[in-house]
């Protein structure tokens, strides 16, 4: 049974690989972390503190979960990092920070050239290994996803392996494109809400029934938006049809837009000529389509609102899956 820290230590024998340096247990938790030196060869491997050691390394952690529902069954979860030797606690999102940033004198921060060079160099991403291995805890193996026994040699070679191949060029392009792309459609959600919300709350006499403020993620329903009604004496008419004067002009841009078109598009169609040659039907068709743009121009905006909010968290919180 693997139920402490110490436990995982003795099965994996990390302390048997000479390629890992620095192993110790995690108190959190029953696993361990160690440290390893980038690939001889390697721009990071050249990456050196004063004194000639390693600057930057891979830290592996190896965690094996307590069985769920009282069976034998752990899970195992692997997770490499891209670690500075001077500050091995700096995350990449700590409020802005230089990552890199190194006090000359720190004994453990890279040289002056060797800071120049990682300045320049690829860096690898962080990997997390969460489906790939189980624990038997009744017949004590390791297991990979294909039900296949594995050693965990062999797990924490290839966690390393794939953490390494993350800072090839090949990689890297397939990745940044990807993430560019990803960007694209976050930017496009976020701005396309809050242009719809704008538009929605500038142009038309709809307001939000509650105005106390959302977080960003809110999941708007159309029932949150209501019409506001203005008092008889300050709305305005078109053909009889009261309207705010907000929204008339709103209204009456888009009617005008829409003529514009027909007139451009279909004005030598039958029914366009038909309309156009009879009074009534004339305003018939004005009364018709301003209160389609009454009711279309909030029902459309409304939607999308709803619609939009609904992909905020996905877009932001985007998971990918690494194919190395």
């Amino acid at each position: 049974m693997l139920t402490t820290a110490n436990d995982v230590i003795r099965r994996t024998d990390i302390a048997g690989l000479p390629q890992y340096e620095e192993q110790g247990p995690m108190t959190d938790c029953a696993g361990f972390y160690a440290f390893r030196p980038y690939p001889a060869g390697s721009q990071l491997a050249a990456v050196l503190t004063s004194d000639g050691r390693a600057a930057v390394r891979c830290l592996t952690q190896f965690i094996v979960d307590s069985p769920q529902g009282g069976g034998s069954i752990s899970k195992v979860i692997l997770r490499t990092r891209f670690s500075r030797r001077w500050h091995p606690d700096l995350t990449f999102v700590s409020g802005g920070r230089d990552p890199y940033a190194h006090d000359p004198g720190d004994p453990d921060a890279p040289a002056p050239q060797s800071a120049a060079l990682l300045a320049k160099a690829r860096k690898p991403l962080d990997l997390n290994f969460l489906d790939e291995y189980i624990y038997d805890q009744r017949e004590g193996v390791f297991m990979n996803d294909r039900g296949a026994v594995v050693n965990p040699a062999a797990m924490l070679e290839d966690a390393y392996t794939k953490h390494c191949r993350t800072y090839q060029l090949g990689f890297q392009l397939r990745w940044r494109v990807g993430s560019g792309a990803r960007l694209i459609v976050r930017r496009s959600v976020w701005g396309a809400q809050d242009v719809a919300m704008w538009l929605l709350l500038t142009l038309y006499d709809v307001e939000l029934e509650d105005q106390k403020r959302r977080n960003p993620f809110h999941k708007y329903k159309p029932t949150e938006f209501r019409r506001v009604t203005e008092k008889q004496a300050e709305g305005s008419h078109f053909f009889g049809f009261q309207s705010s004067q907000k929204t008339l002009f709103t209204n009456l841009i888009v009617v005008s837009i829409v003529c514009a078109l027909l007139y451009w598009k279909g004005s030598h169609t039958g029914i366009v000529r038909a309309i156009y040659n009879n009074n009534a039907l004339t305003t018939a068709a004005l009364v018709f389509a301003f209160l389609m743009a009454d009711f279309l121009g909030p029902w459309i905006l409304i939607r999308s609102i709803c619609g939009l909010s609904r992909f905020r968290e996905v877009v932001i919180f985007f998971t990918r899956k690494v194919n190395v």
